[in-house]
């Protein structure tokens, strides 16, 4: 059995084994901190956490200093999700060859910043070396007996509540990922470091611990999503959360962000996760009173967001009826799929943002027509007369230098009507752009009807990456080429073929096809995309090089009616 069979929580669930000293252990594994005795009036938490390069960050996409405050801020927030206040830490490393002194000096600057902050001390740690960069911080925090607060703790009649807005973190992966965006009425700086330079609820914690007393029950932090932080407290405490979406707080800039990309802010805002604000539960006799005085006290909002009622599992309320939702959230041994799911919607949203992008574009082309030629009617008469006055005058020569100047200034079509279907017309006008940009041969030709069923949407990320693909490979060669052709075989299959000059050896890697781009991370993004929509539709893609005619021929095969 594989580890990604059992998921995260499974593999907790499944080294959950008796402990040897029990009278030196309050609680083990099970919440976000373990629980040891301390004294007569706190406990000892302890908690850590292991941030991998490429699984929980990108190297390049997030600087050293904002690595070393959110390795620290996350296990801050665990103290914090326990009632308590974090004391000390522990830091280890792993660094790569390449590891540079600046980025080391760098990634403690943010470890130091933050520790200042929360006053909390730097004890000791391990250094490595590894492939890639490893982080683990062990934090070491205390809480007073009265105020250790448990996922275990819901009661049915609490008000379940959050301490901030949420899904900024997400939208800020969001703007990391796709860098080369140009986003518009947005704090970027804000987004980025709801990302990048996460705050604890330290301060948080301590208000509400003062305020509420033991009308605090169940608490957790959103490292993971809510839902999924809502589904702990739920099942630790065998009760069910009744959340209803419109009151769930949703970063402002991360709503706006997935307007433009396509997506759905609170979805974002419930499953994104390491927004690290406090999800819990409070008593609802003294939830108002408690809200009141916290908003006071801090400035900050709290904000509820549902109910506990008898029961299990989570539920959204829906057109006034309430739906039962799985656990939803990030999953470390899912992270290879759902990175795909991530990168798949995020090329749709490309996708679409593309579609979108083409057809403002031929309306702008279209505008620019009707009003050129709209000026060019207006004057024709005033023009015709000055032709018949110099044919008058017997001057003709000049009658003809009039008339070239007149045909040089006939406004011509912007664009070519290579297919009545205007997402496709728009298309191949876009590349066929690009291609005359870069001195290729463009054609097309074919029925356009035979992909009919293949939607707007979809066609777009196919031809686009198609397209996309044989200019790419194309445009360093002399008498350079792209030929694009939709047509019907003999068997009745329907074929999207094309043909590109190419000098160079295409890049296999893994058995896959790449393409050559100078950035690795764009090696074969396209590619899969084409595959995808042609698997999508029950077709078979395919490639073939032939080298002695420098030639490359990619085709998307289809079964009519699938």
């Amino acid at each position: 059995m594989k580890l990604d069979s059992l998921g995260e929580f499974g593999l907790i669930d499944l080294i959950q084994i008796p402990a040897f000293a029990p009278e030196q252990l309050i609680l083990g594994i099970g919440d976000d901190c373990a629980v040891l005795p301390l004294d007569d009036t706190f406990y000892q938490l302890v908690s850590c956490d292991l941030l991998v390069e490429d699984v929980h960050f990108i190297r390049g996409r997030i600087s050293p200093y904002h690595l070393g405050y959110k390795s620290v801020a996350v296990n801050l927030s665990d103290v914090a999700a326990m009632g308590g206040k974090p004391v000390h830490i522990l830091l280890s490393m792993a660094l790569p060859a390449d590891y540079t002194v600046e980025e080391w000096q760098e990634f403690y600057r943010g470890v130091e910043d933050i520790c200042k902050r929360y006053r909390v001390n730097i004890i000791g740690g391990d250094t490595t070396s590894a492939d890639k960069l490893t982080i683990n911080v062990t934090v070491l925090g205390k809480v007073a007996k009265n105020q250790l607060h448990l996922r275990k703790d819901a009661q049915p009649g609490d008000i379940v509540f959050v301490t901030g807005a949420l899904g900024g973190s997400r939208a800020g992966l969001e703007m990391i990922l796709h860098e080369d965006q140009v986003f518009s009425q947005l704090d970027t700086t804000h987004l980025l470091q709801c990302h990048c330079q996460p705050e604890p609820c330290c301060e948080e914690i301590g208000v509400l611990n003062h305020l509420a007393g033991d009308a605090l029950h169940a608490l957790n932090d959103i490292s993971d999503g809510l839902l999924s932080e809502c589904e702990e407290i739920a099942k630790a405490s065998h009760v069910a959360l009744k959340l209803q979406p419109e009151k769930i707080p949703v970063d402002e800039d991360c709503l706006h962000l997935a307007e433009q990309v396509g997506a759905d802010g609170l979805q974002w805002a419930m499953t994104g996760g390491e927004d690290y604000q406090l999800v819990g539960t409070i008593a609802a006799e003294k939830a108002a009173e408690i809200k009141q005085q916290y908003e006071l006290l801090t400035g900050k909002p709290l904000f509820f967001i549902g109910t506990v009622r008898d029961g299990e599992g989570i539920y959204l309320q829906q057109n006034g009826k309430w739906q039962m939702v799985q656990q939803k959230g990030y999953n470390h041994f899912d992270k290879q799929n759902e990175t795909k799911e991530q990168v798949q919607s995020a090329s749709d949203s490309q996708g679409q943002r593309s579609y979108e992008m083409l057809l403002e574009e031929q309306q702008a082309r279209l505008e620019r027509q009707e009003e050129a030629q709209r000026i060019y009617r207006h004057d024709l008469q005033n023009h015709f007369v000055c032709l018949s006055g110099l044919l008058e005058c017997g001057n003709v020569e000049q009658a003809r230098s009039y008339l070239r100047e007149l045909q040089a200034a006939l406004p011509v079509s912007e664009t070519k009507q290579y297919s009545q279907r205007i997402v496709l017309n728009c298309l191949l006008n876009q590349k066929a752009a690009l291609a005359e940009a870069k001195q290729m041969d463009f054609q097309f030709s074919g029925d356009e009807h035979l992909l009919d069923f293949i939607s707007d949407y979809d066609l777009c990320i196919m031809i686009g990456n198609l397209l996309d693909n044989g200019i790419e490979h194309s445009a360093c060669q002399e008498e350079a080429y792209l030929y694009l052709d939709i047509l019907q075989d003999e068997a009745g299959f329907v074929l999207l073929r094309m043909e590109n000059s190419c000098e160079r050896v295409p890049c296999v890697q893994n058995g896959h096809l790449c393409t050559q781009k100078a950035d690795p991370e764009l090696h074969g993004k396209g590619i899969e995309q084409i595959k995808r929509i042609t698997q999508k539709y029950g077709g078979a893609f395919s490639w073939i090089f032939d080298s002695a005619g420098q030639r490359f021929f990619t085709q998307c095969q289809f079964c009519l009616g699938v």
